[in-house]
């Protein structure tokens, strides 16, 4: 095994251990080419230098040129012995100037590099759109040449194709200068705490340097698990809203289902698309998990949390992370290479392993969900905060209960909790908050318990037309003796109407289609930003409030969902 170090106008590779069958040979002579990815996919050389492995494997080399990522996005590293055969290659993003990046090359490494130099090839093109989905999907480090070009083209139609990744995008009002922002972002991101494709490199040199078999596998899945980051961290950088990056990630999965390739008799071989399948099951999970999170700790921000309810939600955030990153350790060799994995394991299948897995991700998020949760200290606080802010209101007993199905629902969860006391500051602050209520038609499945009967005691439809009354859906007109609690009230009411139309697609046992679900899904942020248009919040001295502020208002009213 061995790794890239470049700087500057210097590099050193070396092989780092002699405990991987994928080692260089120690005291041999080899060529190392150096190389830059050009815009259109194909690919200079730069220059060629020999070097020489010592007794440990290592190899110590000096170039000249090494272009910056104003020069080129990916350079290219390719090793070859004395006969001139290609023992290993790696890609790496180009860095910024006077900075370092460090690649990892092993066998898998080799694989993606090659996989994606194919594909570049196939569309024309070095997008690093397409770089990153492949370092996600690839884990499978045994690839055959025939799969390389399907796996090409496969990862071609996903971002390139029509309606794939980038087509979404651009179909939904991402400009074309926020798409290229985008690209960049994935190559290089001025703030220094956010993830790049770069960091990924990186944990391929953490592996690679670890000297252990079974620790390299470990951190080489690990950093196939760290893309959902760079994605989400790449789309912050260029201004676009993540629920657009999740939609075109399941555009993507539909382009590249189209192609046939995925299955059948011209498709990619069934052990590699086993691993391709778990590769991208993982990161839905992660990508959406990545999404919720930053999008709520924001929103806490952006409505002045205090620093116990943001560590509360980080907290149980980062626990989460925690426990589903051992999936990537745990199960690491079964991502690589299911049918040896389930060979290793005799009594395993690829559904108890499956099962297994699932369970993992289901504990992680039963345990954030009940983290998160205000204590009833927070919820006493809060109730005696609206009674004096909306003097005349009488909440109900069971006030700031979640009822999410369970015998023993817990309390809300903290992020409501911010959202209200916000609104309450608001309005002590000599603030005001007015709504318009939203005309999105009420979904079937919320009809039977949201309007008014004839017999003002009967509440559903039910019990209305049990007792003889005309029941009528629509939405609740509110009249506790405060405008600004009844515009909260309506503005919670629209924003579950909201949601339950995304989620009526799933009605009577109904499984929708992706093109359905996408369109939902794009349908459900359109319409929670017509109901931001309706609210009017002002502040003390009659200062507006922001766009981004009536935003938090809206999500933090929504039950946190990783989908």
């Amino acid at each position: 095994m061995k790794f890239v170090r470049t700087f500057a106008a210097t590099a050193a590779l070396i092989a780092a251990s002699a405990a991987t069958s994928f080692a260089l040979t120690a005291n041999t002579n080899y060529t190392i080419t150096s190389a830059k990815l050009n815009s259109n996919g194909t690919v200079s050389p730069i220059e060629t230098v020999p070097a020489a492995t010592d007794a440990n494997g290592l190899l110590t080399f000096s170039l000249t040129t090494v272009p910056t990522n104003a020069q080129a996005n990916f350079l290219v590293f390719t090793i070859a012995d004395q006969n001139g055969n290609v023992v290993r290659k790696g890609i790496v993003p180009a860095p910024p100037t006077g900075d370092v990046n460090q690649l990892g090359i092993n066998d898998l490494a080799t694989a993606q590099a090659t996989t994606f130099l194919k594909a570049a090839e196939l569309a024309g093109s070095d997008d690093p759109i397409l770089a990153g989905y492949l370092l996600v999907l690839l884990r499978y480090p045994s690839i055959q040449d025939s799969d390389v070009v399907k796996l090409g083209n496969l990862g071609k139609a996903a971002i390139l194709g029509n309606g794939g990744f980038e087509g979404y995008l651009q179909s939904n009002g991402i400009s074309s200068s926020q798409l290229s922002a985008l690209k960049a972002c994935l190559i290089y991101n001025s703030d220094s705490s956010k993830n790049t494709l770069r960091d990924i490199t990186k944990q391929y040199y953490t592996a690679v340097n670890s000297a252990d078999v079974t620790t390299e596998t470990t951190q080489t899945q690990k950093a196939g698990g760290l893309m959902a980051d760079v994605f989400m961290d790449a789309a912050a950088c260029a201004g676009i809203d993540l629920d657009y990056i999740t939609s075109a990630h399941d555009a993507a999965g539909d382009a590249a289902s189209a192609t046939g390739l995925m299955s059948g008799p011209a498709g990619i071989s069934a052990n590699l698309m086993s691993s391709l399948d778990q590769s991208m099951s993982a990161f839905n999970r992660k990508i959406g998990m990545v999404k919720m999170v930053t999008n709520y700790t924001n929103a806490l921000s952006t409505l002045q949390a205090s620093g116990g309810q943001v560590d509360t939600f980080i907290g149980a955030a980062q626990a989460m992370a925690t426990t589903s990153n051992t999936v990537e350790t745990q199960y690491g060799d079964f991502f690589k290479d299911p049918a040896g994995y389930l060979a290793a394991h005799p009594g395993a299948t690829a559904d108890s392993v499956q099962n297994a897995i699932n369970t993992i991700y289901s504990n992680a998020w039963t345990t954030f969900q009940g983290s998160i949760a205000a204590s009833d200290a927070e919820i006493a606080t809060l109730k005696a905060a609206i009674i004096a802010a909306f003097p005349g209101i009488q909440l109900p007993p069971d006030f700031g209960i979640n009822y999410d199905g369970s015998q023993n629902p817990p309390n809300w969860p903290v992020q409501q909790v911010v959202m209200v006391n916000w609104m309450v500051n608001l309005i002590k602050q000599g603030g005001s908050i007015g709504y318009t209520r939203d005309t999105l038609p009420i979904p079937n499945n919320m009809q039977a318990w949201m309007g008014s009967c004839s017999i003002p005691q009967d509440w559903n439809m039910m019990t209305c037309q049990q007792a003889g009354g005309t029941w009528t859906p629509g939405r609740n007109t509110f009249a506790t003796p405060s405008a600004a609690f009844n515009a909260y009230l309506g503005i919670q009411q629209d924003v579950n109407i909201a949601w339950m139309t995304r989620s009526s697609i799933w009605d009577n046992g109904n499984q929708p289609t992706s093109a359905q679900r996408i369109q939902a899904s794009t349908d459900f942020v359109n319409n929670l930003g017509n109901i931001q248009s309706k609210i009017v919040a002002m502040k003390a001295g009659n200062v507006p409030a922001s766009d981004a502020e009536k935003k938090a208002i809206i999500l933090l009213m929504l039950q946190p969902q990783t989908d």
